[in-house]
């Protein structure tokens, strides 16, 4: 074998190496897509409710990242939109690499699921489950919080609220620092404390933020062991706005108790 051929060979083997290992260097997304039609519902993962499925026909996608345990199951609880008309539901779920792209009618990866308009035949209602594992682990902020009384949560996100009013965004970044710091992780280490304040600064707060109802306030507790409250300023999320363009920004919050005190964890 000529000297030639040999260094070209061996180039080439280190440039695969350094291609397997750039690209095991970049973040995983757990992506779901999803089609549907004349169904509508819930897709959940870990008893979060990540997107809900709209009546009309069509397809979506959807980042698991900040809501896995490591052990997760996601459910979809769907009805019929229309008794009269056929129904179908079809969802995958990928393991993909920042910069591959994945289509909305990707099959997945992972695992998929459809139903179709036999699955709801009789009632006109489905609940299915898939079990998956996934690298990213955040249970000790979704599973572990500790019980915490509905009544402290509310006072709480009364007194979150204010910050919102008062503009301070130094203050609301100090109360979601483990939502900081877990979707930090969860996308492979971006400045998520950043873009945090760049979205209050720059978009929320010169936008006219609904006002707090404390009448209606609620909090819905929610995940794998009911520990994590999301709450709700009556119909809508705690946080709703109205940007200068007609635009609705809204953050919905979910909180949790650790050693004692609450924070916001998503």
């Amino acid at each position: 074998m000529r000297k030639g051929v040999l260094v070209l060979i061996v180039s080439l083997i280190v440039l695969i190496f350094q291609a397997e290992a750039a690209a095991s260097d970049k973040p995983v997304f757990y992506q779901l897509t999803y089609q549907t039609e004349n169904a509508a519902g819930q897709i959940l993962i870990n008893g979060f409710v990540v997107t809900e499925v709209q009546p009309r026909s069509g397809n979506g996608t959807a980042a698991l990242n900040p809501w896995l345990t490591g052990e997760n199951e996601l459910r979809v609880e769907l009805k019929k939109a229309d008794s009269s008309k056929p129904t179908q539901f079809t969802c995958g779920l990928s393991e993909t690499r920042w910069g591959e792209v994945v289509s909305t009618m990707d099959k997945g990866k992972l695992f998929s699921l459809e139903l179709t308009d036999k699955d709801f035949a009789g009632t006109g209602k489905v609940q299915a489950a898939k079990r998956f594992a996934s690298t990213l682990n955040f249970r000790r902020h979704l599973s572990e919080a500790e019980q915490a009384k509905e009544s402290d949560v509310l006072a709480y996100a009364q007194q979150f609220f204010s910050l919102f009013i008062k503009k301070d965004a130094e203050g609301i970044l100090r109360e979601s620092e483990i939502k900081i710091i877990d979707y930090s992780q969860a996308f492979g280490g971006a400045d998520m404390k950043s873009e945090l304040r760049t979205y209050l600064t720059e978009e929320l707060f010169k936008s006219r933020l609904n006002k707090l109802n404390p009448k209606a306030l609620r909090a819905l507790p929610v995940g794998p062991s009911k520990t994590i409250w999301h709450v709700f300023n009556g119909r809508h999320e705690l946080i709703k706005a109205q940007s200068p363009d007609g635009s609705t920004l809204e953050l919905p919050v979910y909180v949790g108790q650790f050693q004692g005190k609450l924070r916001v964890v998503r």
